[in-house]
């Protein structure tokens, strides 16, 4: 299983949002400390490339020694779009299957590249575009 290291340090920039390495998540009018679960999903789908990201894809990376039930992705997902308000729509759900984020991500201080994260390998790369 491969890890995001270097680029999870990174702040990830989505529209009016920054998700930062230590897992705080801010907005226009928000400044939210997330739980590590919540930021680790938060990073992977943001590093996805807009990529479904399979529930067990998932489940494999934000919870490695696999013990937990789909429960908590379930519950982790909708925490994630209650702290995203009025663009909870990032997140889209591909019933039976997982999920997919529809923003455009950037890192926060390289404004033209974009995060790559394989959903077959869990290899990052940085993608100029």
């Amino acid at each position: 299983m491969a890890v995001v290291t270097q680029e999870a340090a990174a702040s990830l920039v989505f529209a009016r949002w920054t998700l930062h390495g230590d897992g705080r998540l801010i907005g226009a009018d928000a400044d939210i400390q997330l739980p590590p679960k919540e930021g680790q999903v938060l990073r992977l789908l943001l590093a996805s490339g807009g990529a479904l990201m399979t529930k067990d894809r998932l489940l494999e990376l934000a919870w490695p020694r696999g013990e937990v039930a789909d429960e908590s992705l379930t519950r982790c997902i909708y925490s994630l779009r209650k702290h995203l308000r009025a663009d909870k729509g990032f997140i889209k759900t591909i019933y039976g299957k997982g999920y997919r984020f529809t923003c455009p991500v950037r890192v926060g201080d390289q404004p033209r590249a974009v995060l790559h994260l394989c959903a077959v390998c869990g290899q990052a790369s940085n993608v100029k575009s």
